[in-house]
């Protein structure tokens, strides 16, 4: 069984997690930086001393790799992409969005955001430093702020690599998008450049380890295969998910579409669809419509909300969600496209209108749930 990650905080009404693999790597950072890094640089203090330092320190790190992370789910935000949450995991952190960006200027945005804050952060434990060095003259805050100023340094400068799924492969991908004008394409090179430097860090790792004079080396030639796997397996996942979508977006609406469960009237009383109707037909959601003309789409569950008495007086025109463009799509739109429809809509259902606006068929999320096209 797959354990959930952990919610820990909400930020700009963002939720943030952290995953159960993320917690080692915290306990091992502090210790390293305790028991290693501090005394080596800083000799004459108590342990306690050296061990709250340490944890004070990796407090800071993940605060600015979490910085990092935030960078990208506000500008996703200012460009319209809901953001589901945060998650800090084994390797750093993963901003997750309801769905890609729509254009290369967007993808571009989004993406250099997360290494603008890193390298932000970086100048600003760099002047901290100074001040700790210059004015303060604290030899402890002076060795920390060092250490977290290389270390955002050393994370933007990672992500930059041009490889998908890091923040230069995305940003690799806007360039080649805007271009060629080809998403797909743009994505499959992005991609397999990721795939390329995987491979490269994990011989580099394997490299590093054979050559080990110190446990410290060792250390980081196992980190470097680490973090080759990892991003060798994510980018093995996302060539995978292009590929059914590139399969999806050969795929008409009109080749899956079905039926609607039933045509909702405007004026019919939710008394009379709790008597007539729900109990004929197990469906979320109703299209609301006359003479086959789209009014709106019923969501069933949020007739809940609904005290029992005012069925008999409540219409369904009145509880149901009124025609707007992201209720329908047309017979010849990609099967890839309605789905971004149906994630965005809050509904999880469209109909299909035909070029005279009348209704001739049904889609939801269910029929992609149980469908091989399913993205």
């Amino acid at each position: 069984m797959r354990l959930r990650p952990i919610h820990v905080a909400t930020l700009f009404r963002i939720p943030i997690r952290v995953s159960y693999g993320w917690i080692p790597v915290v306990l091992l950072h502090v210790y390293a930086v305790s028991v290693f890094y501090l005394p080596h640089h800083l000799q004459g203090f108590h342990p306690f001393a050296y061990w709250a330092l340490g944890v004070g320190t990796t407090l800071l790190l993940f605060l600015s790799v979490l910085g990092h992370e935030i960078g990208h789910a506000l500008v996703a935000r200012a460009e319209g992409i809901r953001i589901y949450d945060i998650t800090l995991h084994l390797f750093g952190g993963f901003a997750r969005f309801e769905h890609e960006a729509y254009s290369p200027g967007a993808e571009f945005r989004i993406a250099v955001a997360g290494p603008s804050a890193s390298f932000l952060y970086a100048v600003m434990f760099f002047l901290l430093n100074q001040l700790s060095t210059s004015v303060f003259d604290s030899r402890p805050a002076a060795l920390i702020t060092n250490y977290l100023a290389l270390s955002n340094l050393i994370l933007a400068l990672f992500n930059l690599l041009p490889g998908f799924p890091l923040d230069g492969g995305r940003i690799f991908r806007a360039w080649l998008w805007a271009r060629w004008g080809d998403y797909w394409r743009a994505s499959r090179w992005a991609i397999g450049v990721g795939q390329g430097i995987a491979y490269l860090l994990i011989g580099l790792g394997v490299f590093w380890a054979l050559r080990a004079r110190t446990s410290a080396d060792l250390f980081a030639g196992a980190w470097s295969i680490l973090i080759g796997i990892f991003l060798r397996d994510v980018a093995e996942s996302s060539r995978l998910s292009l590929k059914q979508a590139d399969q999806m977006r050969r795929i008409r609406v009109a080749d899956v579409m079905r039926d609607p469960p039933a045509l909702l009237p405007p004026e019919m009383t939710v008394e009379e669809l709790a008597a007539r109707v729900l109990t004929m037909y197990r469906s979320r959601t109703f299209p609301v419509s006359r003479d086959r003309r789209l009014h709106g789409i019923l969501l069933v569950p949020a007739l809940q909300a609904l005290p029992r008495e005012r069925w008999a007086q409540t219409t369904i025109r009145e509880v149901m969600r009124p025609v707007a463009p992201l209720l329908f799509v047309h017979p010849e739109t990609p099967l890839w496209e309605a789905h971004r429809v149906l994630r965005r809509n809050g509904l999880g259902a469209t109909a299909v209108l035909d070029a005279n606006g009348y209704i001739v068929g049904y889609l939801t999320l269910e029929d992609f749930r149980s469908d091989a096209h399913t993205p």
